[in-house]
């Protein structure tokens, strides 16, 4: 079976700009946004994952509730200081569905086969109710250990 993989600004758009390839590439990765605000690389990557172009990754909370950064190359939780918080399920990807997004993980097949996968009337309402699903699973897979 084959899955969609995280695609990076040399897979996607000609620039000869490290700053624009370097810009899309930390959206793509799930790094906040660049300051200075409107980074033209960052805004591409964006807009296209809002048009269902292409797969990114999101960063949701960890297990402890806390919000994750990047420090030293990993992430890491800004409450317990677990490093290495993030997982698989974050590489996502949102599209359109009639009225509607979809967000799923990048290993999802239909709604028939997958159950990693969660509707919004907005984008963001999409991600969110993904990352509240995941969560879940996720609480139920350690408590089931």
């Amino acid at each position: 079976m084959k899955y969609e993989k995280l695609k990076y600004a040399q897979d996607l758009i000609k620039t000869n700009n490290p700053s624009i390839t370097c810009s899309f590439n930390k959206f793509i990765l799930g790094y906040d946004s660049p300051e200075p605000k409107g980074m033209q690389g960052y805004e591409c990557a964006k807009r296209m994952a809002e048009n269902g172009e292409i797969a990114f990754t999101h960063k949701f909370r960890c297990k402890c509730g806390g919000y994750p950064f990047l420090y030293g190359g990993f992430w890491v939780c800004n409450r317990c200081g677990r490093k290495n918080v993030d997982e698989d399920w974050w590489k996502i990807k949102v599209e359109k569905d009639g009225n509607e997004f979809c967000c799923h993980g990048l290993d999802f097949v239909d709604i028939m086969e997958s159950d990693n996968y969660a509707f919004g009337k907005t984008f963001n309402e999409a991600i969110d109710n993904y990352g509240e699903l995941m969560a879940e699973k996720r609480r139920i897979k350690d408590e089931e250990r």
